[in-house]
């Protein structure tokens, strides 16, 4: 089974506020010595997220990243090595944790990946939904070694508290904003962060959230209010990397586990 490994590109306009946006992908196909790049189409998107960017500059530097692996790909001297190429890349352009997946088609799993990170590329009936969201989650974790269970806790009215992921000492729920009216969300924002006020002993509450409306009424106000008893509140790809993070494991040397990549 081919051996994949990836790390997401995003660029900061800030290291200051931590605010990123998802611009490419780097994976590599380790049976095939094959690396290949995706860079994000909808530019709007972008311009959107930092009205200041050079977005002609940016286009270019991205052309540049892909003229660089295939000089690597045709390089037959030297082995590629995506962990030596991405940590040169620092400043606004920065690339994640690489992750290494055993899975049954190498393909599937590249497209799958990209319309996690960089969903907005697709049009909405091609995106992953929130089930195969979930399940992707599911097997990165299982792929990086990290135990989680998916086991109900018991509140102090003795009913049931369903995160999405236990990790140790760390309890995360998934918030959907995509195609939801923010009005509705407001009580459930309210009912989780009291959820996480009451597990503060037991737990570490991480929300993790789909998208970000920065514009959108309310949007704040519930970020603010899951804010409130939170250990942390991130958008999905940063959540994703924390929580990977979690099993302080060095890929190059974890055992993976074989990952089934065919979603239903």
């Amino acid at each position: 089974m081919p051996t994949v490994q990836f790390s997401v590109l995003s660029y900061y306009p800030s290291f200051v506020t931590q605010e990123n946006i998802n611009i490419g992908i780097l994976f590599y196909n380790a049976d095939s010595d094959e690396p290949s790049f995706y860079f994000i189409k909808k530019w709007d998107r972008v311009k959107a997220f930092d009205d200041e960017l050079n977005i002609n500059f940016m286009k270019e530097y991205l052309k540049g990243l892909s003229h660089e692996l295939n000089k690597n790909l045709f390089n037959y001297n030297n082995k590629f090595d995506l962990r030596q190429l991405v940590k040169y890349y620092v400043n606004e352009y920065k690339f994640s944790r690489v992750q290494t997946v055993i899975c049954e088609d190498s393909g599937a799993f590249i497209e799958n990946t990209k319309k996690m990170y960089l969903k907005f590329d697709y049009e909405k009936h091609e995106r992953l939904n929130k089930k195969q969201e979930k399940k992707y989650i599911y097997q990165l974790l299982r792929s990086s070694g990290i135990a989680y269970t998916k086991q109900k806790i018991k509140g102090a009215f003795q009913e049931d508290i369903k995160y999405d992921y236990i990790i140790g000492d760390h309890a995360v729920k998934l918030f959907s904003f995509e195609g939801k009216a923010l009005q509705y969300l407001v009580s459930s924002a309210k009912a989780w962060a009291f959820n996480a006020e009451e597990m503060q002993n037991m737990y570490k509450t991480i929300f993790i959230y789909d998208v970000e409306l920065k514009d959108a009424p309310l949007y704040n106000s519930i970020i603010e209010i899951l804010n409130r008893s939170a250990h942390k509140t991130m958008p999905l790809s940063d959540g994703i990397d924390y929580l990977l993070s979690l099993g302080k494991v060095d890929d190059s040397n974890a055992p993976n586990k074989t990952v089934n990549n065919q979603f239903t």
